[in-house]
C-alpha cells in the first residue's frame, strides 16, 4: 500500500514538473505570434485534463477543480483552437498584437502555478459543505438576513432591457449571496425558512439572467447545488453539469441575440458554438486591451494601481480600479471582464502572476485542508465565486469569497454569543 501511494505520487509530481517545464519553455521560446496559440491551448487542456485525475476522488474541491478545468477547456477551444472563428469585430484587430499572445501565455502560467501552489489536499475529502457543524439556529439572524435579502434582489441589480446583456456593476447583488450562505445556516432545520430561501434563490437566478449577464445567477445555482447535494457531489458528475452549464448559457445568449430559441438556425447555432463561451472570450479580449494600455503606463503607476486596488478589499470602491475600464477610458476598446490573470501580470509580469496564483493556491489548500467553522463557510464562497474570481477579477477572490464571509462570520457570531449570554 505504501508502495502504490508513492508510485501515485511521483507519478503526479513528474507529470507536475513537465508541465512547469513546458510551461517555461512557451514563455521563453514560442514567438509572439498566432501560431503559438495552438501548442498554448494544448498545453492548457493537458493541464486540465490532469487537474481533473489528480482531485477526482477529493470531493470537496471537486466542484471548484472541474469548474476551472472547464472553463480552461472551453478558453482553449475558443481563443486558442478557433481563433477567427469566435472573435467578434472588435477583438478580430487584437488576435495578432504580441500582448494577444503573451495574454494567453499568461493564462497557462496562472493555471499551472495555481495546481502547484494547491498540491495535495490533506483536510477532510469528502465533505465540502457540513451544515451540522457550523451554526446554531437563530430566528433573528435569519430573519435580518432575509430582509437583506429582499432589499438586494429589489435594489441590488442593474436592470437592463429584458432580454439583452447588461452587466451588473452592483456590488449589493453579489453579496447578497453571502448573506444567503449565512441565512441558510443560521434557519437550520425551520422549513419555512428553507422553503423562503429556495424560492428567493429560483428568483434572483430568474431575475439575474433575464436582466443581468449570466454571471449573476451561476453562483446562486451552484450554492443551490451545494446545499442540495451536499457530499454527493463527484467530479464525473461535475463535469456532466458543467457542458450542460456551456449548453445552457450559449441557449441563454442566442435567446437574447434573437428573441426566440427553437428554431432550426438556433439549434444549429448551439451546435457550432460547441465548448465557445462568449463570456470567456470578452472577458480575455479585454484583458489583452488591459495589457495594451499596460504598454503605455509607468511601471510605479502600476504599483500604485496595485496598492490602491489591493486596499480596496477592506475599504472597498474596487470599481475606481477596474483595469478594462480604465483602459477603456484611455482609448483602448473592450466590453469588460479582464480575468485574474491579466491583473497579475499588469502588476508584475510572469513573475507577479505566479506570485499572486501561488498565494491563491495557497489560500484555497489552507482553506480545504483545514475544518473549522471559518473555513467551512470559505470552502463554499470559494467555490460559488470561482467563475468570478477565475473569468473576471482577483477582488471577487479576495474580498467577496474571503473578507466579507470573515466580516459577516465575526459580526453574526458576536451577536449570537450576546444573545446566548443574555438568555443565561
Amino acid at each position: 500500500m505504501i508502495y502504490k501511494i508513492s508510485k501515485k505520487n511521483f507519478f503526479e509530481t513528474f507529470i507536475s514538473f513537465c508541465l512547469a517545464l513546458c510551461c517555461i519553455f512557451s514563455i521563453l521560446f514560442l514567438e509572439n505570434n498566432v501560431s503559438s496559440l495552438k501548442y498554448i491551448g494544448w498545453l492548457i487542456i493537458l493541464t486540465s485534463i490532469f487537474m481533473i485525475y489528480k482531485y477526482r476522488n477529493v470531493k470537496s474541491i471537486s466542484l471548484m477543480i472541474g469548474t476551472i478545468a472547464l472553463i480552461s477547456i472551453s478558453f482553449s477551444y475558443s481563443i486558442c483552437f478557433n481563433t477567427y472563428n469566435t472573435a467578434f469585430n472588435w477583438q478580430v484587430a487584437l488576435i495578432q498584437t504580441s500582448s494577444n499572445i503573451i495574454n494567453a501565455k499568461n493564462f497557462l502560467v496562472f493555471l499551472i502555478s495555481l495546481l502547484l501552489a494547491i498540491g495535495n489536499i490533506s483536510g477532510d475529502k469528502e465533505n465540502l459543505y457540513k451544515e451540522a457543524t457550523i451554526f446554531n439556529y437563530n430566528p433573528l439572524i435569519a430573519f435580518g438576513c432575509v430582509f437583506v435579502l429582499i432589499y438586494a434582489f429589489l435594489f441590488g441589480l442593474d436592470r437592463g432591457t429584458i432580454g439583452s446583456y447588461s452587466s451588473n456593476t452592483n456590488a449589493l447583488y453579489e453579496y447578497a449571496i453571502i448573506v444567503f450562505v449565512f441565512a441558510w445556516q443560521y434557519a437550520k432545520k425551520n422549513k419555512l425558512f428553507k422553503y423562503f430561501l429556495i424560492a428567493y434563490a429560483f428568483l434572483y437566478c430568474f431575475q439575474g439572467l433575464l436582466y443581468g449577464d449570466r454571471s449573476s445567477g451561476f453562483p446562486m445555482i451552484i450554492l443551490i447545488l451545494i446545499f442540495m447535494c451536499k457530499n454527493k457531489i463527484k467530479m464525473k458528475n461535475v463535469i456532466i453539469i458543467g457542458f450542460v452549464g456551456i449548453l445552457f448559457a450559449n441557449l441563454i445568449d442566442i435567446f437574447r441575440t434573437s428573441g426566440n430559441l427553437f428554431t432550426s438556425a438556433n439549434m444549429k447555432e448551439i451546435f457550432n458554438r460547441g465548448l465557445f463561451v462568449n463570456t470567456i472570450s470578452y472577458s480575455f479580449y479585454g484583458g489583452t486591451q488591459a495589457m495594451r494600455y499596460g504598454l503605455v503606463l509607468p511601471f510605479h503607476d502600476k504599483i500604485q494601481h496595485m496598492f490602491n486596488y489591493l486596499l480596496s478589499i477592506i475599504v472597498g470602491n474596487s470599481g475606481r480600479f477596474n483595469l478594462t475600464s480604465i483602459a477603456r477610458q484611455n482609448g483602448f476598446l473592450n466590453k469588460g471582464g479582464g480575468m485574474s490573470s491579466t491583473y497579475f501580470y499588469f502588476w508584475g509580469g510572469f513573475i507577479g502572476t505566479i506570485i499572486f496564483a501561488f498565494i491563491v493556491g495557497k489560500i484555497i489548500k489552507y482553506v480545504f485542508s483545514h475544518d473549522t467553522k471559518l473555513t467551512n463557510i470559505f470552502k463554499v464562497t470559494i467555490t460559488v465565486f470561482t467563475i468570478r474570481w477565475f473569468v473576471y477579477y482577483p477582488i471577487a477572490f479576495f474580498r467577496t469569497a474571503l473578507f466579507i464571509p470573515f466580516v459577516c462570520y465575526y459580526l453574526f457570531n458576536l451577536f449570537n454569543n450576546m444573545l446566548l449570554k443574555k438568555r443565561k
